[in-house]
């Protein structure tokens, strides 16, 4: 008796790695049935990395950041009017990571304050250094907001005078997407520490922003973090608008149009042949025969409008003379255009 694998009908239903990745170059696409499209140019593929749930590229982030850095020194400007003095605010970082390991950064106690953004979903968390939350809170009542504050959580009549404070810090972030949607964020509580926050799944992914605070003679970090999927409508808006506007600005090729088939041209042809000195010029006579060099005819200019536009060689072709182009100059490119070499 033979086995199964020794059957001439049996079927095997795996496929081998190297079918999802071709010498060619090109990707393979499956459907969920796992059935393979012949054609993978008739569906719309996204790339997706399964390790990292943000479709952020190194560009993206970089654009992000440039906007978090006028956010933070137009956040700088506000808040030193509020408070009367100088508070100075330096980007520090802008990056992503789970909801779990955000939490659990948080240091405890500390000043979180929980804001929802009107127009989007989610919960964002914003995380202020409770030491200078707490010389915010002596400055606004007066005080010089030059102290050394015991570590503590803040009271809820403290909570209620910095509150202020935080709500600035959120309209200026609010106010930093207004060209991709309007924004309107409103406090919806507060906590001392990260330990009991549930306003995203574990694993869902947040865009935390870190700036360092220095106020009066204290420093400290300030962090606001929200989930990508509440701010992906406003950074995909934020990023085809980018794009659309680089490409606007990019240099455009001339176009060609029919109406520039019939406009003459003056074209010449020329070589460098020698040099003469101007007494053997001045005693040129008519029938005297000067000497050329046979490569020069494989050395020939074409002069378009005035400007050598080509090098190629000159010859007969029956009974004509004919000319035939073997490489372009730098003002032949600029005519022809890059794309046609």
């Amino acid at each position: 008796m033979s086995s199964d694998s020794d059957s001439p009908n049996f079927e095997d239903e795996s496929f081998d790695i190297s079918e999802l990745e071709e010498s060619s170059g090109e990707f393979v696409v499956f459907l969920h049935n796992g059935e393979k499209v012949q054609d993978p140019s008739l569906v719309s593929v996204k790339k997706y990395d399964f390790t990292n749930p943000i479709v952020l590229s190194d560009k993206d982030l970089g654009q992000l950041k440039t906007k978090s850095q006028e956010f933070a020194h137009h956040l700088s400007g506000h808040l030193s009017m509020f408070l009367r003095t100088e508070f100075n605010l330096e980007l520090e970082e802008l990056n992503a990571d789970l909801y779990s390991n955000f939490t659990q950064s948080i240091n405890s106690p500390s000043c979180v304050t929980l804001f929802k953004l009107q127009e989007l979903n989610g919960i964002g968390l914003l995380e202020v250094n409770s030491h200078l939350s707490a010389t915010v809170v002596d400055r606004i009542l007066g005080g010089k907001g030059s102290t050394n504050p015991e570590d503590r959580g803040l009271t809820d009549i403290e909570k209620a005078l910095v509150e202020d404070f935080n709500q600035i810090i959120l309209e200026e972030w609010c106010n930093q997407w207004k060209n991709a949607m309007k924004l309107n964020a409103s406090i919806v509580g507060n906590e001392n520490s990260g330990k009991f926050l549930q306003t995203s799944p574990p694993d869902a992914m947040m865009l935390i922003l870190t700036m360092e605070a220095s106020f009066g003679d204290v420093s400290g970090p300030m962090r606001v973090a929200v989930p990508y999927y509440t701010m992906e409508p406003v950074l995909s808006r934020m990023l085809d608008a980018v794009a659309a506007n680089q490409k606007a600005n990019s240099p455009k090729l001339p176009k060609w149009h029919d109406t520039y088939n019939d406009i003459p041209v003056n074209i010449s042809i020329e070589w460098d042949a020698f040099q003469l000195s101007l007494r053997d010029i001045a005693n040129l006579e008519v029938d005297d025969i000067l000497e050329l060099d046979s490569e020069l005819l494989n050395k020939t200019n074409l002069r378009i409008a005035g400007r050598t536009c080509f090098i190629g060689e000159i010859g007969l072709d029956g009974d004509r003379v004919a000319y035939q182009v073997n490489q372009s100059t730098v003002e032949g490119k600029k005519l022809i255009g890059k794309n046609n070499g």
